[in-house]
């Protein structure tokens, strides 16, 4: 038993389920019962004690935090859960942003916030060869570096690196992220069936738009 554990003889809650749905499936796609399963032997084994709770059951009830903030989702409602490989707004959790050699298309504006857009190549390619000029990318935010927040959600095991398509710098990240992300959603651009709530149907070039018409001038 690890009595230096920061849980230690702690019972098990939400937040202390999120924490460990994070530590031991980032990245995977698991079921909700060896989740719920999983995360309550490790606290137990860690010196932690059982839930107090009498009807939710604390893991499913971070599930359900998790989903709401983008940080997992079960598509189809399924009770198979796709847990993000990062948590955090910051960019603290890989300190190495060259280790994907993630080299930014374009960056406008200024200030020391970020938001950014990725997107896997083959999603490009694949819409270049119907004629399209949209595909699905990904639209978040960065408190301070944004090559080392897109790091820290793509050094999972996948068949490409993922293209930086811009990064627009702002001390007002929120904000912009939240009306950049809703103009696309009022478009009907949102790309529901994606993990997480950040994935659009768009191109930087037309976020670079939205930027301009929104923020360039004021």
């Amino acid at each position: 038993m690890n009595n230096q554990d920061k849980y230690f003889e702690k019972s098990l809650t939400p937040g202390i389920a999120e924490k460990l749905i994070q530590e031991l499936f980032a990245g995977q796609t698991v079921q909700k019962q060896k989740i719920i399963s999983d995360v309550e032997e490790t606290h137990l084994e860690r010196g932690g004690l059982p839930s107090r709770a009498q009807f939710n059951n604390p893991v499913t009830l971070a599930l359900y935090n998790m989903r709401r903030e983008g940080r997992a989702n079960n598509p189809e409602q399924s009770n198979n859960w796709l847990i993000s490989s990062s948590t955090q707004d910051d960019d603290s959790v890989d300190p190495d942003p060259n280790s994907l050699d993630l080299k930014p298309e374009k960056i406008i504006g200024s200030g020391k916030q970020s938001v950014y857009l990725y997107y896997y190549p083959i999603y490009r390619r694949l819409a270049e060869l119907e004629g399209k000029e949209v595909w699905a990318c990904k639209i978040g935010k960065a408190r301070n570096d944004p090559l080392v927040r897109i790091s820290a959600q793509t050094r999972t095991a996948l068949p490409e690196y993922p293209t930086v398509g811009l990064i627009i710098k702002t001390d007002e990240f929120t904000l912009m992220e939240t009306t950049i992300q809703n103009i696309l959603k009022l478009q009907g651009k949102h790309k529901q069936d994606a993990p997480g709530t950040e994935w659009f149907i768009t191109s930087p070039s037309e976020v670079e738009q939205i930027y301009k018409n929104n923020f360039e001038n004021s």
